[in-house]
Parts: structure tokens; sequence; C-alpha cells
């Protein structure tokens, strides 16, 4: 095991102890053989990596051995720079000490800012001179994702219906932290990270600002981002919730030009000139950006909320003081913004993510659907009888045909082979109709959305594809389906195929569907991070999610209770793994549920025993828990990639093994669509395209031709 030394200026500060793991829980101590400084800080917290380093401290990846998975988290050490004079340092101790009050007053209350688990100071002898040192350290939950400026530097630029979801999730956050007297002081893009499954969070609250009655209490200190900070912070004067808006506007308009703020700023006029870069779809976005960059205080909006009272005028007023998740972030057609990069056959329903932007609230819907896909293929209504629907069963069955009904259906609505696709080469090569679409469908697609969408929008300028989440379910395939049929999307984004139940509901709208297989995808199954085992069979994983086996010691592991985690049985992810591994028998009820992938991992790499099973592009490349291959088929591109490597380096999903067929457990996701709207084939067609193939590829998707 390795534990980094967090004393400033270690000559060697990485640390191996091979054997640690197993004596983990009763090591008294252990030093840093270059330095002597404890490695065990307060005697539970092991920092392992170095994240990253700032002005005023650095952050390691440490875990928590006094809780029993061995919790991951963050630790971070002030550290201010040797050039600070004393009124300086003061300040940047209140900073740091401040952070610690936020977190712990704001972060268990909202879901988008991170938890405090301790502060503490630490007093130990310098090896040089034998005097004391007195270092502080604060210790946060550990958000596993990029920050807004890693993605940027990975993108370029960000589509205007991601920024405007950026705008408001963070809006929505702000609204919060303002209504709890505090103002945040250095938004912008480094401090603004999304999760693998497109959650945001608002970090880094040691500029914070408490405010109180008395005006001169809330006086800029000096501590600010150059190009982000609102006049009045950068002249030392006061600060206000609108110091906030300014900040996100400039955040927003680095994200949607790519530009240094230097590059968009006119000292000489005082103004933004950043539309002359970019010039806004949508209107309302391009106003209250404007409005938010505005010099004087007076002339922003008054609040986050004002702010959003204008983004989402149908929207009904949001947090004021309550934690409500922010919506997910959609880039131009699809959920957030770019998405983490990090990819079959039967059946699969996407899972829901956090709550994402909508507009037009769909009635709730019977979504029952029939546990074998059938295909898709017009039946004229009254030619099959029933006597003659039993025999063609009997005979297929008799002559080893059960795959072909398996695959391709007796009774279907119209659909679209492959076959009946002219592969282009580029975008630009597919004949595409221009005007505004909507879409939306499984959680599955969000990082395919996030990637595909920015290259769509330059290369077909007159095409405007807008995300649409359902407002009373969470999103999923299940969910984009019944949409589709009741009109609200023109297209729907599936990991499963139609079912029985789909085709007849929408033939009794008068509605035909056509489903169209797009790319491949594998279905990885995760464990906590210290499960010694690193395969199972797919009969190990049905015992397992059936209740057949409740303890590891039963599978050759060490004595301790199995935990099987999963989604909802709403999820196609769900429906394919109920249909594939566990031949069509139910979940146990002893399987924990979860509402999202993001809870599902923290679930699971906070359980000793448990194990989950996702898409294999949410899951394979986190820093928290262990992949296993099935049937000795790994989800994962060898060499496998040890846990204590990352975040520095990553597993990625194998997608020779998922477009081979080897790896077990492998489904194709799909377009649907009304076959009347030709913009589902047409999007279809680009996803088909060698473009948009290599870009599934770039995030854990396997080709499909």
């Amino acid at each position: 095991m390795q534990l980094h030394c967090t004393r400033p200026g270690c000559s060697r500060p990485v640390n191996f102890h091979p054997n640690l793991k197993d004596s983990l829980q009763t090591a008294s101590q252990l030093f840093c053989t270059s330095c002597g400084m404890p490695l065990i800080l307060r005697g539970r917290y092991l920092p392992q990596r170095l994240l990253g380093q700032g002005g005023f401290g650095s952050a390691y990846y440490a875990c928590d051995r006094d809780t029993p998975t061995l919790r991951p988290c963050v630790v971070k050490l002030f550290q201010p720079s040797a050039q600070l004079n004393q009124q300086q340092l003061k300040i940047a101790q209140k900073l740091f000490a401040r952070e610690a009050e936020v977190l712990e007053r704001l972060g268990n209350q909202h879901p988008q800012i991170p938890d405090l688990y301790a502060y503490f100071p630490i007093v130990v002898k310098s090896p040089s001179s034998g005097q004391d040192e007195e270092y502080f350290y604060l210790v946060q939950e550990f958000i596993d994702g990029e920050d807004l400026d890693q993605i940027l530097d990975r993108r370029g630029t960000l589509p205007e219906r991601a920024v405007k979801a950026i705008l408001i999730s963070i809006l929505k956050v702000l609204d919060f932290v303002h209504s709890n007297g505090a103002i945040h002081r250095d938004i912008k893009p480094s401090n603004i990270m999304k999760t693998v499954d497109n959650q945001l969070y608002l970090l880094d609250f040691g500029a914070v600002k408490q405010v109180t009655g008395a005006a001169a209490s809330n006086r800029s200190t000096g501590i600010y981002t150059t190009g982000y900070a609102p006049p009045e912070q950068v002249t030392g004067g006061q600060v206000f919730p609108a110091s906030d808006l300014y900040s996100l506007a400039v955040t927003c308009i680095i994200l949607l030009t790519g530009q240094e703020t230097a590059d968009l700023f006119d000292s000489y006029s005082s103004e933004w000139l950043w539309q002359k870069y970019i010039t806004l779809e949508d209107k309302n976005l391009d106003h209250v950006i404007t409005k938010l960059l505005s010099a004087s205080p007076q002339d922003r909006y008054h609040s986050a909320q004002a702010a959003l009272d204008v983004l989402m005028p149908s929207i009904s007023h949001s947090v004021s003081g309550a934690a409500t998740p922010a919506p997910q972030t959609p880039t131009s057609p699809s959920p957030p913004p770019p998405p983490l990069p990090k990819p079959a056959t039967p059946p699969a329903t996407a899972t829901p993510p956090a709550p994402r932007l909508n507009t037009s609230p769909p009635q709730p819907l019977n979504t029952a659907a029939s546990p074998n896909p059938v295909s898709t293929r017009q039946t004229k209504p009254g030619v099959i009888r029933p006597w003659m629907l039993g025999l063609a069963l009997l005979v297929a069955l008799v002559t080893g045909g059960g795959w072909w009904i398996k695959q391709k259906g007796l009774f279907n609505t119209p659909t679209s082979q492959l076959s009946d696709i002219k592969p282009a080469e580029k975008f630009a090569d597919v004949d595409v109709p221009t005007g505004q679409f909507t879409y939306g469908g499984s959680t599955t697609w969000a990082p395919i959305r996030g990637i595909i969408d920015p290259q769509l929008q330059q290369a077909i300028p007159g095409l405007q594809l807008t995300y649409q989440a359902p407002s009373n379910q969470a999103p999923g395939s299940s969910a984009g389906i019944q949409m589709l049929i009741k009109g609200e999307l023109d297209f729907a984004q599936t990991s499963r195929p139609l079912t029985q139940a789909d085709k007849q509901q929408a033939h009794q709208q008068g509605i035909a569907l056509q489903e169209i297989p797009v790319a491949i995808e594998g279905v990885a199954v995760v464990t906590h991070p210290t499960l010694p085992l690193s395969n199972l069979s797919q009969a190990d994983l049905r015992d397992i999610y059936t209740g057949r086996v409740n303890n590891w010691q039963q599978l050759g592991g060490p004595d301790l209770p199995v935990v099987p985690i999963s989604r909802d049985d709403a999820g196609g992810t769900v429906m394919f793994f109920s249909q594939t591994v566990l031949n069509g028998e139910a979940l146990s009820t002893q399987v924990q549920r979860s509402n999202n992938t993001t809870e599902a991992i923290r679930l699971t790499a906070n359980t000793p025993g448990a194990i989950y099973f996702a898409s294999a592009p949410e899951v394979i490349g986190q820093c928290t828990v262990k992949p296993l291959s099935i049937n000795q088929q790994p989800p994962y591109q060898l060499p496998y990639i040890d846990l204590q490597n990352c975040p520095n380096q990553r597993n990625h999903p194998n997608l020779k093994g998922f477009e081979s067929g080897n790896y077990p457990l492998t489904r194709q996701i799909y377009i649907v669509s009304n076959i009347d709207k030709p913009i589902g084939q047409a999007y279809a067609e680009l996803i088909l395209s060698d473009e948009g193939q290599a870009a599934l590829s770039s995030v854990g998707f396997a080709r499909l031709q």
C-alpha cells in the first residue's frame, strides 16, 4: 500500500508499505522514511496520492481507517506561500478555517456541496531545526469526477444547452448558499466538479464570506481569481450575492467560447466582448448572462432565484434554504455538460441519475413491459390466428428456431434494420432535416450525448436538438419510449429494444415505431475494493442476486455477508440483468436499491461485501469500486490498473471484448422513433457514421459496424 507524506518540501514523499492492508486497523503509527512526518493523520486518515496543489495548500486522496469500508476522502493541508506577510497569513488561516465551518454547516444539507468529515491541527518537530511546526488539515467527501476546467481543456468549448444547464444547476446551489448567509467569492470552472453520472458539485469554499449585519464585514479580503472576480471584489469593496453571480456568468462565457478572460474583456471600454465569438440561439440565456456581467452589482440580478425565474419562467420558485438537487446538465441534446470519459444484445433500459432539466411534465403512464424483447416487423391485424401462433412457436422451438424468435420476434411494428442504413464517413455526409427536435431516454446515453452533441452542433448548424427529461419519474429507456408515444419527443435514446407492451401501446395511439441499433455496451459488475475476488461466473451472479448465496465464503471469498445492490426494476439495465443473468427470475428481496449510479457506487464503496452492476462506461473508471471479470472475461482493458493508481490512471472499458462478444454481459443500444418522423433515422445515421462510431468508442461504447 502506498502512503503519501504531507510535509511540504519532503524530498521523497511516497512511502511503500506492501503488507499494510493486513494490519491497517491495528497499526499505531507510521512515519515518512524521508522526513519522519506521521503518515496516519489524527490516528485515522491515510493520505495515499497527491491530487493537486494550489496557492494555499495541497489536496490528497486518502482513506479513513476508522470506517468499516475505509471510506475514501480528500485531505486538504493548509500550506500558505512563504511570500505571504503576517497579515496575509492570518487572512489565509481564517479562510481555511472558514471553509471547514461552511462545509460543516452546508455540506450535509445540500447534495451538491461536499460533506465535512474533520478539521484539526497537527504539531510536529521540524526535521532541520527541531522546532515545533503546526499544520492544519481539513477532511472532506471525495467527489470522483472532472472539474469544468479539465473538461474544457479536453473539449475546447461546450454547447450552449450544456452551459445553460450548468448555469441553472449552480444558480440553485448559490440560491441555497446565499439563503444561508454565505457568499462563495471564487466561482470558476475549476471549482465546479462533474461526476460520472453528470451531477455537478460546487467546491472550494475557502474564500467564502459570511454575511452579517455590519456592512464593513462584507468587505473583500483580496482573495479572488483574476478575471472572474467582479469590480467590487477586485477593488476591495463590499461583496454581495450578485458578486457570485458575476463570476458564474464569466464561467459561462469561458465555457461557451473557450477563450481566456483577458481575451474577452476590453479594459479600455470595461466591457465584455464575448458575443463577437459566439451568437446564442437562446435569447433568454444571452440576456441573463449579459445582465449578470454588468459592472455594477445593482445592475445585475439581485439574487440567484431572480436569474432562475428568467431562465426557467415556467418553474416554481426553488430552494431558498432547503436542499434541492440540481438538474443534470444536458449538452446540446443531452443531459449535462461534457461527460466523464471513461460501451450490446438483449434488452435494457437505462437507469435514473439525478433529476434533469425539464419543461413540460408528462402525465404518469403505466409502463408495463414484456420480459422478452421482440423485434420489429409489421403484422397485419387478423392475419395470425391463435392456433397458427401456437403452431409457429412449436415448430420454431422443435427445429431449433428459438434463437430466431428471440432475436427477430413474430409480432412487431416496423423497424429499420442496420442493413437499411448506408454508412457515412462524416456527419456532414448525412442528409439531416433542419429545425428544432426534442429527444430523451436512457441515462446510459449520457456520455454519448456529451461527446456527440458539440460535434453535431458544429457540423450541422441548422440542427437544433433539445434534451427533454421526464418530470414525474426518473430518466430512462422506458420513460423515453413513453414520452415518444405521447408525442413529447421526436426520438428516444434507449438501452433496450422495444417490448411487445411498447408496441401495443404505440399501435393504440396510431403510431408506428422503429428501433435502430447503433452501438454495443458492456454491463460491468463492481465490488467493494477490498474484496479478494477478481472473477465470478454468471451462475455465481445469479445465485447472489436471487438470494441463494448470502456469504462470500460460499464462493471462495472471506467470511463476509454479500450485500447485493441494484437500481430500481424500472431501469433497462435491471431488465437486461434479469433476463441475461437471472434467466427471468426476480431480484431477491434482500437486494438493496439505489436511485442512481452515484448513490449506488458510494454505497458499494462504503459497504464491505457489496456488489453492484451497471453500464461499464459509468463504473469501470471509478476510483472507489473494483470491477470483476465475468466467466474469466474482463470488462476492462488489460492490464488491470490497481485502484491505488487512480485517479492519475484509470481503467477503461474492454471494447474489443464487447465487440467480439467474448465478454458475456453485452447489449445493443438503440434509437427509437416514430417512423413518420425522419429525424430519428437521420440521428441514427449520424451515430452510425465513421465519425459517430469513433466518438462512441472514445467514451466506452463498442462499434456496431
